[in-house]
């Protein structure tokens, strides 16, 4: 099979070595999703104040959050995907998309050769982009869509990804998009995520969450990484308390239809109570992906935005009995 312009792509190193392309590294916990991504050479244009592609970063381009994605190339990679054994076989594909000129028509082809060999379901996380490039997104058989709010507000949107950093994105012109994209590819089946750490507030957080939930657009939640080189390199992450809170509080409005009512906050619009019971809390705990990685089916990022040695904001697979103790411990006093 020809390969046309795409000679390299870029693969998560856990995706890499449950592939085995390369050099292997052991992980504890393997990806449930291969994460590739879209190879140019130099940053993306984008400039967010978070991201180690950004067009200001002055360090090594093989960085999406805390995780590496080396180069390999792009047909060594499609028979790698093509001849897993079942019992190895991915549950989901998922495409992270740089920003630049021919970033579609680079996904576009990366897409019609994976679906060329195997049906494994194919989600891609996009820049905005025009309505006819995702009707031909759907069309050559993409699943999901994904466009990435990161910021809560449009203020803080505007802070890390917008004109705050001299970047080209603008909170308008992505929900708008994520409206076009609901339009196409049908409620449920739209997703962003936001990036909790950078200044919101619990309560903007929650009320965010319920407002797109509404829309039947998927959030999910991802803890503030500090990177170094970046622009907000000495951020801080974001309490264990207070992402705990949120995990619990996206939930119970997304699985059990909790609404804005059921949560309490102060005046500095910290969360402080939520309207479930003491046997509620330990239930959800025990029986529920609550605390899991809240993407797209089949996705568990392990390591995305915390170290192996911990702490552990999303986790990557079941709780064991002593981080169910401490989740429960941490949350016990917010419930009823």
């Amino acid at each position: 099979m020809r390969i046309v312009n795409i000679e390299k792509i870029r693969v998560s190193i856990g995706s890499a070595s449950a592939l085995r392309l390369g050099s292997i590294v052991k992980f504890k916990d393997l990806p449930t999703t291969c994460y590739i991504m879209t190879h140019k050479e130099g940053h993306c244009t984008a400039n967010c104040g978070f991201c180690p592609q950004a067009r200001s970063y002055q360090g090594s381009e093989g960085m999406l959050s805390r995780v590496n994605w080396p180069v390999f190339s792009f047909k060594d990679f499609l028979t790698k995907l093509k001849y897993l054994r079942s019992s190895q076989k991915f549950e989901r594909i998922c495409i992270q998309t740089l920003n630049y000129p021919e970033n579609i028509k680079d996904l576009i082809k990366i897409i019609t050769h994976i679906r060329n060999n195997t049906d494994i379901p194919i989600s891609v996380a996009i820049p905005p982009t025009s309505r006819e490039n995702l009707k031909e997104l759907k069309l050559i058989g993409v699943e999901r869509v994904g466009i990435a709010l990161d910021g809560t507000t449009p203020e803080i949107f505007d802070d890390i990804k917008g004109v705050g950093v001299n970047g080209p994105y603008r909170w308008d012109d992505h929900i708008n998009k994520l409206m076009e994209a609901l339009e196409i590819f049908s409620d449920g089946f739209v997703s962003t995520h936001l990036i909790i750490g950078l200044g919101e507030k619990e309560k903007d957080v929650i009320e965010r969450i319920e407002e797109l939930h509404k829309l039947k657009i998927l959030v999910s939640l991802f803890a503030f990484t500090p990177i170094k080189g970046t622009k907000f390199e000495y951020k801080t992450q974001p309490s264990l308390l207070s992402f705990r809170k949120l995990q619990l509080g996206r939930y119970l409005i997304v699985e059990k239809e909790k609404t804005l009512k059921d949560f309490t906050f102060n005046m500095k619009g910290i969360l402080i109570n939520i309207n479930i019971s003491k046997q509620d809390l330990r239930n959800i705990i025990n029986n529920t992906n609550a605390f899991f990685t809240s993407g797209c089916p089949g996705c568990n990022r392990p390591y995305y935005t915390s170290k192996p040695s911990g702490p552990t904001y999303n986790f990557p697979r079941s709780l064991i009995e002593n981080e169910k103790e401490k989740i429960f411990e941490v949350l016990y006093k917010i419930v009823n």
